[in-house]
């Protein structure tokens, strides 16, 4: 029984990869923020302060006009010049896109040889824009970046199947006491250990033997089987 769909090591289960991650795309010197408004935007604020390039340059796009990005592009039909940028970020867009196929395709072209790129998707999460299509499995993000040199798929944070639980509760307020919803998260995957342990020996005791250790079993149904969205870095 193969939980990981044979792209284990493709994922990086370290709780906290994402900064890692995040702040190499966020350090390069010329970076495309895709969907991002403008200079006033969360992403463009995420990037600053993760920078660790005092030579950084952040261009914003976005296709609203109103907005006033640096310049207004679609990413599913992008104008942009190919090989230009030395990292794209790309957080909370690809569901409000109809064919994040091809926005992904332009993310590929519009990257310099070794460019680097860093998403974030939802999976179980909220209806939550007039345009919002899309939710994605940690399989599904693999596939779309297997076009890249090299890529990895991690977690956004440490919630996982708890984060969801509490989000469903509160109908989503505990997002805005994050220190809380982590705590409370990490509640409920800690009581989530004691069925999975017991799921795990009967398992292990029958034909479907699981072929991971109990680590990578438990990570699975905290954090893979149920979470709000995954994160992907990919290099060109």
């Amino acid at each position: 029984m193969d939980l990981f769909q044979g792209i284990q090591d493709k994922i990086d289960t370290r709780i906290n990869a994402r900064d890692e991650y995040e702040t190499r795309v966020a350090s390069k010197k010329l970076i495309l923020d895709v969907g991002g408004r403008n200079h006033q935007s969360k992403s463009y604020m995420r990037l600053n302060q993760l920078s660790s390039n005092s030579e950084t340059k952040i261009i914003s796009t976005d296709i609203v006009e109103d907005y006033q990005p640096d310049v207004v592009d679609d990413i599913c039909d992008s104008h942009l010049e190919s090989d230009s940028y030395d990292a794209i970020y790309c957080d909370a867009i690809l569901e409000h896109v109809k064919d994040y196929e091809a926005a992904v395709r332009n993310i590929y072209r519009l990257l310099k040889p070794g460019g680097e790129v860093f998403i974030y998707v939802p999976f179980s999460y909220c209806f939550h824009d007039l345009m919002d299509y899309h939710r994605f499995t940690f399989s599904e993000v693999d596939r779309i970046l297997e076009a890249f040199s090299e890529h990895k798929i991690f977690l956004p944070d440490g919630n996982g199947y708890g984060g969801v639980f509490w989000l469903v509760l509160t109908f989503f307020q505990i997002e805005r006491f994050p220190k809380l919803w982590n705590f409370l998260s990490m509640a409920i995957n800690l009581l989530l250990t004691i069925p999975i342990t017991f799921k795990f020996i009967q398992q292990k005791n029958s034909d479907r033997k699981p072929n991971v250790s109990f680590q990578d079993y438990r990570f699975y149904y905290t954090h893979l089987l149920l979470n709000h969205g995954f994160c992907g870095w990919a290099m060109k």
